[in-house]
């Protein structure tokens, strides 16, 4: 009996040293067979975190139920939130209703980036809201807009308000969920260094196309703790102190706070920025010659993603539009130092015709928004190539 044990006990040690020998020799043979330079992973693309927006595990606060810092829900959305933002003379139409809309929010102070001495006087003569704090801040003109403002050192702005929101003036957050405000939601995630709100889009003709709802965008825009930001490291993101800016970040948009892209204010203000915008990028790549491209026949890159953006399916609800107040006559004022009434009359049609061809080939581009604006740039053909695919 003892002596059968002993065998069964040596037969099992035999098993055990057969099965790490197998384990070992399917280890080596995987990575024989797998390729010796496999393709880097793109950080940017992840497995979903079981709620259908990617964030399942971020969005659960590591605060015990009761515990953590009271902050009333009733308060408004914004408050403790300043902004940073630029300005440059297009602006002028559509400047005042952005800032009332955030000082309705709730902000108390305002930091805005120009990059020459016309807009920074500009803004001394445009209106502000009464008890909103403007702060003008000069850079460099040299640069494009976009790298230029990653220079400004944001030290001295960290002590003026508890978190910064880094936003353009065509973007405003809208309240989707009533009492939820971002002091409240950096109390219930206190690891968040920064929070993401996600782009709605509602690209504008006219003022009441908001009826026709809004989607969601590729990409937000972020409000950092403003204690923890140490640069900006893109439009669309600050620095955090981690070499990666998506650390400690939050994705909020599940709680009801977006932000509403007007990617156009209006047909005319999507004209103003073919013209007049300062950013070297693949949706400007032909600003210079936008003027002979209209008066040949052909529509500028920025007004055929206009047209994409515009034939795109509105299926979220989008709060009434703040653009209503906008200036219209410094807008005219501003778009005739650029071309003529005739020519404008010429583009709308150009922008028309370039619509009715492009909804009868949608399918034949990537779905929005799995695609960047920048991508699609690129992809959109001329007017005369769309005409000539009939």
């Amino acid at each position: 009996m003892i002596r059968a044990w002993r065998r069964l006990k040596l037969l099992k040690a035999e098993v055990r040293r057969l099965r790490r020998l197998v384990q070992r020799v399917l280890a080596r043979l995987i990575r024989l067979l797998l390729p010796t330079d496999p393709q880097p992973i793109d950080p940017s693309i992840g497995a979903d975190g079981g709620n259908g927006f990617g964030a399942r595990k971020l969005l659960r606060s590591n605060l015990a139920a009761g515990s953590g810092p009271e902050t009333p829900s009733a308060s408004a959305c914004l408050a403790g939130v300043q902004l940073l933002t630029r300005f440059c003379a297009v602006e002028q139409p559509y400047w005042p209703s952005f800032l009332e809309h955030y000082h309705q929010l709730g902000v108390g102070r305002v930091h805005v980036c120009v990059q020459n001495a016309t807009d920074e006087a500009l803004l001394q003569v445009l209106p502000t809201p009464t008890g909103l704090a403007l702060h003008v801040h000069r850079l460099d003109s040299q640069l494009t807009p976009g790298h230029a403002w990653k220079h400004l050192d944001l030290a001295p702005l960290a002590a003026l308000a508890p978190f910064t929101m880094l936003v353009d003036c065509d973007e405003y957050v809208q309240q989707m969920r009533a009492g939820v405000s971002v002091a409240q939601l950096f109390s219930v995630f206190p690891q968040a260094a920064q929070l993401y709100l996600p782009w709605m889009m509602r690209p504008v003709l006219q003022p009441d196309d908001h009826q026709c709802g809004g989607y969601w965008g590729h990409v937000g825009k972020p409000i950092v703790r403003s204690e923890l930001m140490t640069a900006i490291a893109s439009d669309h993101s600050f620095k955090v102190g981690h070499a990666d800016p998506r650390f400690a970040s939050m994705p909020v948009g599940l709680f009801g706070l977006v932000l509403v892209h007007y990617w156009s204010r209006s047909f005319r203000d999507c004209l103003l920025k073919t013209f007049q915008n300062r950013f070297d990028d693949a949706k400007s790549a032909d600003r210079a010659l936008a003027l002979p491209l209209i008066r040949a026949g052909e529509l500028p890159i920025r007004l055929r993603l206009l047209a994409y953006l515009m034939l795109q399916q509105g299926y979220l609800p989008t709060p009434a539009s703040p653009l209503m107040s906008m200036d219209h006559a410094a807008e005219e004022r501003l778009l005739r130092a650029q071309l003529s009434d005739g020519e404008e009359e010429q583009c709308r049609q150009l922008f028309e015709d370039y619509c009715s061809l492009l909804r009868a080939r949608l399918d034949d581009y990537p779905l929005y928004p799995a695609v960047t604006l920048l991508q699609m740039a690129r992809l959109l053909p001329p007017l005369a190539v769309l005409r000539s695919a009939r």
